[in-house]
């Protein structure tokens, strides 16, 4: 008689040989810990840890093929996040457990200050392409998803939101859009802000002359706004249509809401789905080709954001559609502050308050 028993899933040994050399080593791990929610490329990664292209491709190898990280195709770009582990995974809780504990790994100062530098690249790259192609930019946004098209699945949803007329609104990146036109209209007190003074110009050119006593119009980031705002003032309602994807952290966005929001106020995201129409990134600036919804609600349930998913709404072709202008897939969600608590003091690097 013996005291093993066989079990009914068996792990593959070879696997788990494969995943315990995998993560046995350090730069692997701070890889793993660096994209639990961010993705980087192959040359950013480079930048960040110091480390040779071609080493830093053995490494991403090492964990791709592993199961480790996934990797997403942004036009000819190919972008490193971690990845997602299946419930059916025969390594899942090892995997789960190894990735609870890589997150209690603070950041080097080093390595935390690279990587900023990659986003304020990233966020003059964006600024940079407004201040030469705003005038006519319209037009090629068009192309992708034109207002026109889900104007009215916005209307709907804040009809039924039943923010009052008298609620405190922040509209991120109006541009030319006639959204601020239709915000106005509803309320009473708008502020829109964008990090680009020629795009701000060309909303302040959209707004009717009757409604421009209701709009305030800021040169700012919605960070600017978060750090200035000394006196606690919250917005009942944030709204981003067709932002999220030039910016250059998506993910601190909601970190970045979450503290100008009202409890019980409401984030409201409009954004393209994944798509692979690279010509976006010339000609409209686009940072990103759009996002998978389950990213954006896995972003908002971050310690620095802790948002709720109350409302998700996805419209588009089929793929094989494409390009029909002015028609790719987006997604609609609506978040709220359920009021949670959030970490009272942040230290960037601590990795448990990401």
């Amino acid at each position: 008689m013996s005291a093993l028993t066989p079990t009914q899933t068996l792990v593959d040994s070879t696997l788990l040989l494969s995943f315990c050399k995998a993560t046995a080593e350090g730069l692997r791990l701070d890889i793993l810990r660096v994209l639990s929610a961010e993705s980087f490329g192959v040359l950013e990664l480079c930048h960040i840890f110091a480390t040779p292209q071609s080493g830093m491709s053995h490494h991403l190898k090492v964990l791709a093929n592993t199961g480790l990280v996934a990797t997403r195709r942004e036009g000819n770009s190919i972008f490193y996040r971690r990845a997602i582990i299946a419930n059916d995974n025969p390594l899942s809780d090892m995997t789960n457990t190894l990735y609870a504990t890589i997150d209690r790994i603070a950041l080097s100062a080093e390595v935390y200050d690279r990587a900023v530098e990659i986003h304020t690249e990233r966020a003059r790259r964006s600024r940079e392409f407004f201040s030469r192609n705003a005038e006519g930019l319209r037009q090629h946004q068009n192309q992708i998803a034109e207002f026109e098209h889900y104007a009215s699945s916005i209307g709907d949803l804040l009809d039924n939101e039943h923010i009052l007329k008298s609620s405190r609104v922040l509209e991120v990146g109006p541009g030319d859009s006639e959204l601020i036109n239709s915000l106005a209209t509803r309320f009473e007190h708008i502020t829109a802000i964008d990090n680009s003074a020629n795009m701000l110009d060309r909303a302040q050119a959209v707004i009717k002359k009757q409604l421009r006593d209701k709009v305030t119009f800021l040169h700012a980031d919605i960070d600017q706004i978060t750090q200035a705002n000394t006196q606690g003032k919250h917005f009942e309602l944030i709204v981003l249509n067709m932002v999220l994807h030039h910016m250059a952290s998506p993910a601190a966005l909601f970190a970045s809401a979450r503290k100008l929001l009202a409890p019980g106020g409401c984030l409201l995201i409009v954004d393209l789905c994944p798509h692979d129409q690279d010509w976006a990134r010339d000609t409209c600036g686009d940072l990103w080709l759009g996002f998978e919804p389950s990213d954006l609600d896995a972003w908002a349930r971050r310690p620095l954001a802790r948002l709720r998913t109350e409302r998700s709404r996805c419209l588009g072709p089929r793929r094989e559609s494409y390009p029909r202008p002015g028609h790719l897939p987006w997604s609609q969600k609506r978040f709220s502050n359920t009021g949670s608590p959030v970490p009272s003091t942040h230290n960037p690097r601590d990795p448990k308050q990401q």
